[in-house]
């Protein structure tokens, strides 16, 4: 799954971006938090080495991902750094023929268990954004130290970890790219991801569709179905109607991005509103089953905790608003 858009070379099927955001889709639609492990992560990762990598780094870090040997990791987010990464303060110092990193890193999904990741971090403090570089690391080694698995409201089936980083070494041939590139490499690959998150979104809030459905199918009340309740049927009629908008956003993003079009509009609109969508339709879904859906374990109840994070990651859904309106005053 790793290797939806690498190569056949690679060990990749090269199926494009639509097909990777449909599996997206489909995972998060079992699981949200295994479609961002597996499906979400995997686009930046992937995309990112095809691109800026060098065949000796493909060969160590994306061939044995493609193939399936490790899950991977991002590391970018920081306790004061999150949607503005150019505040990244963990530093990467050269000595002789290694970089020596010190630093924190935040809400790392499978920050404990990934065997390769990319991590961001500053080389050149005074120069702010032009001053990160992005490097292809191997968590676990000494130095890489997880200082806790962060207990949270969803997305409970894979960890969120906070990292530090002690004297931690990393090879002078394991830059990605070129040194104080980094800024650049990593949005160009947030901007596509968020398309990922609008796929997410809709797998979560077509389950939850799909459950309301079946509940309002078989639940009876008043000597009735309650979907045959105008109440409840133009309630899904609703949900059912905000999916299927929502699935056409993510999916005419991802077109564009297979025809090489490096609009942002279209992707930002796809998070922004599929995750909106989410939190409504789950919430719906909640209300359909009424009592039944805010016990836990119920199953409207977990999508309703793992569609929360879908507007927060990513760029919240406030940066995603700043990102339209600057496109606007720019078009």
């Amino acid at each position: 799954m790793h290797g939806v858009c690498a190569p056949a070379e690679w060990g990749g099927s090269d199926s494009g971006i639509v097909a990777w955001a449909l599996m997206v889709e489909e995972l998060a639609y079992g699981d949200c938090a295994i479609g961002n492990q597996i499906g979400g992560i995997s686009f930046p990762y992937v995309a990112k080495l095809l691109e800026h990598g060098t065949e000796r780094q493909k060969e160590e870090f994306l061939r044995p991902v493609v193939r399936g040997d490790h899950y991977i990791a991002l590391l970018f987010s920081e306790p004061h750094a999150g949607s503005d990464l150019a505040t990244v303060k963990t530093r990467a110092e050269l000595q002789g023929d290694k970089w020596i990193v010190n630093g924190e890193k935040v809400f790392i999904t499978g920050g404990a268990t990934a065997g390769a990741a990319i991590l961001l971090a500053s080389t050149e403090p005074s120069a702010g954004k032009k001053g990160l570089t992005a490097f292809l690391i191997r968590p676990g080694t000494p130095g890489y130290t997880v200082l806790r698995r962060e207990k949270k409201l969803g997305h409970r089936s894979v960890e969120i970890c906070h990292i530090a980083f002690t004297d931690f070494e990393i090879p002078a041939d394991h830059v990605l790219g070129p040194v104080g590139g980094g800024y650049r490499i990593i949005l160009d690959g947030l901007d596509t991801n968020r398309i990922g998150v609008a796929a997410q979104a809709v797998g979560v809030a077509q389950a939850a569709l799909d459950a309301a459905t079946a509940y309002a199918k078989e639940r009876r009340s008043f000597g009735r179905r309650i979907i045959e309740h105008q109440a409840i049927g133009f309630r899904l009629a609703e949900m059912a109607t905000k999916i299927a908008a929502a699935r056409q956003l993510y999916l005419h993003a991802a077109r564009l991005k297979d025809a090489g079009d490096k609009r942002v509009n279209e992707s930002s609109m796809a998070k922004l509103f599929a995750s909106e969508v989410a939190e409504f339709v789950c919430s719906a879904a909640v209300q359909i089953f009424g009592g039944a859906g805010y016990i836990q374990g119920s199953l409207v109840e977990k999508l309703y905790r793992d569609q929360r994070v879908l507007q927060i990651y990513e760029g919240t859904n406030e940066v995603m608003k700043m990102v339209i309106q600057r496109e606007l005053e720019q078009a």
